[in-house]
């Protein structure tokens, strides 16, 4: 028979056993979870396009640099501590700086530029923060851009002619004096720096229009001068054509005229040799129409050429003898007949 004693001690047994569990347990759960706090204070987790700086008490460790993404290693908190850097191509604007060109016109311009984190420790020694890293970048930019823009005129930016354009330059010589620096003295690589915008002050307006029109006159002046070189070409080649046309006809003209005074001076042969007194008279006759006209009146002796064919006819050669015989010089009037018997 059991005795109400130890009916009393079995349940008071079981419950102390039962709460020694519960705190072992409890004291494992803690354990477990101090260790797995250890360890993930013990890993680094580096993002893809990201690195990570050891620091141990706050001093950086050269060879304690995590550049490829991944789980990395380290001691535990405060001993070692890990400083994430974002190595990604970054783009920023700068402010609205104003500046002066080499012929003293007043610009304002908006920059852009576009760097990365190149040495990781030198960047978190340097300026550690993205932000103030482009705070240094503005200072330098506007820096060089006002030393580079005073060698440059106005129309190096504005111009409607794109030869004259010169913002491509401009830009490459500020990324060319601020590439070293930045990259010597804060890690940071600047890979472009770009003019994104242009404005005016307003006193400068007016400035800007005359320079545009000038330019557009300018322009209209080119092309009238390349359309009247042009003209004139034309012309110059159209008078070379007239030119050869009548010189090929004045040849051709002098060749028909030389065969027509050979035709004409062979006429005048062949007549003069059919009879010689009717062709010095028909000459004398051609000589008084051309040098008197249809109304002249000239007193001139009638004994001598060319007038004298009018008052003596020629004795005409007749090659038929019989006709000569029958008829000798009937019908020639006397060779010293007075003026007034002729009609």
């Amino acid at each position: 028979m059991v005795s109400t004693t130890d009916q009393l001690q079995d349940p008071v047994e079981k419950a102390s056993r039962r709460g020694i569990g519960t705190f072992l347990w409890r004291i494992g759960f803690a354990v477990f979870l101090v260790a797995m706090l250890a360890v993930y204070s013990m890993t680094v987790q580096v993002p893809e396009g990201f690195s990570a700086v050891i620091t141990r008490f706050g001093r950086p460790i050269e060879d304690r640099i995590a550049t490829h993404a991944g789980l990395h290693w380290k001691l535990p908190y405060p001993i070692e501590q890990s400083h994430p850097i974002d190595m990604r191509r970054r783009i920023f604007n700068t402010p609205y700086t104003a500046t002066f060109t080499r012929d003293r016109k007043n610009i304002i311009l908006l920059d852009y530029v576009v760097w990365r984190v190149e040495k990781p420790l030198l960047f978190l020694q340097s300026v550690g923060t993205p932000e103030a890293a482009e705070q240094k970048l503005t200072g330098m930019v506007a820096d060089k851009k006002n030393y580079h823009m005073g060698n440059f005129d106005l129309a190096s930016l504005v111009s409607t002619k794109s030869a004259d354009i010169k913002a491509e330059e401009i830009e490459a010589l500020v990324l060319r004096d601020i590439q070293g620096p930045a990259l010597e003295k804060f890690g940071i690589q600047v890979e472009q720096i770009g003019i994104k915008r242009i404005a005016y002050p307003e006193e400068n307006m007016s400035a800007v229009l005359d320079q545009m029109r000038a330019e557009r006159k300018s322009e209209a002046g080119e092309l009238r001068a390349m359309g009247e070189k042009e003209a004139q070409r034309i012309r110059d080649e159209a008078v070379v054509k007239s030119e050869e046309i009548l010189r090929q006809g004045r040849e051709e003209a002098g060749k028909v005229l030389g065969r027509a005074e050979k035709d004409a001076a062979e006429i005048y042969a062949h007549a003069h040799r059919l009879d010689p007194d009717f062709y010095a008279f028909w000459r004398s006759l051609q000589a008084i129409k051309k040098t008197l006209g249809s109304k002249a009146t000239i007193i001139l002796r009638n004994d001598e050429g060319p007038f004298k064919a009018l008052f003596e006819l020629p004795q005409f050669q007749n090659k038929n003898k019989s006709n000569s015989a029958a008829t000798p010089n009937a019908a020639a009037p006397a060779r010293n007949a007075p003026a007034e018997n002729l009609p």
